[in-house]
């Protein structure tokens, strides 16, 4: 018998389970039984929080979503200057990286979805376009402040999630990363290509 928590705490413990289990078998090949299994759940326990597989599956993107979010809406809500800025997100993704090494294999198992699913296609394009809504005021303001040159805010912010992307996509195959390495290295190429002469 597994011992009473707080509703919060069971749906944290499923979701990370979930996570395990998609990471490492895929979303198709998952059951829910491999989902409470991996909980030390029953099958009844999953059930009770979460409808279906796909409800479990979207809790995962809609909560790497939230927190993605929240963290930028931070940073464009702070009145600190641009470079100060990018370089607290630079050490966010380092922080991110280092405490979370499967989020950058989650990140394909929801590409692979994206490419069989069209809700969760929908789903993906709608935070990525608000992802890089949020990069692209970085970006506004880095014009306003006079640091960075008169670029396209929209598709600078489009190529810097790509970029970052990319990087997690590297990670997720594991090629071996320096991580704080590369940091300096994108931060050095975008503050520079950006910086205004």
């Amino acid at each position: 018998m597994t011992r009473h928590m707080p509703e919060q705490a069971r749906r944290e413990q499923i979701l990370s389970a979930a996570r395990r289990c998609f990471i490492e078998n895929g979303y198709h090949p998952t059951r829910m039984d491999d989902i409470a299994k991996a909980a030390g759940l029953s099958k009844g326990g999953v059930y009770f929080h979460f409808k279906s597989k796909q409800d479990v599956f979207d809790s995962l993107v809609d909560e790497e979503f939230a927190q993605s979010m929240a963290f930028l809406r931070g940073v464009n809500a702070g009145d600190r200057p641009i470079g100060e800025k990018m370089q607290g997100i630079g050490q966010h993704f380092l922080d991110y990286f280092a405490q979370a090494p499967d989020a950058p294999r989650f990140f394909v198992v929801m590409g692979e979805m994206a490419l069989r699913d069209a809700q969760v296609t929908k789903k993906l394009v709608e935070m990525q376009t608000a992802f890089i809504a949020e990069v692209t005021k970085l970006v506004e303001q880095g014009i306003k402040e006079g640091i960075f040159r008169d670029v396209d805010p929209p598709a600078v912010a489009a190529m810097l999630k790509a970029l970052v992307d990319g990087v997690e996509g590297l990670n997720a195959i594991g090629y071996p990363l320096d991580v704080p390495r590369y940091l300096a290295a994108s931060l050095d190429m975008l503050l520079e290509g950006l910086r205004k002469r």
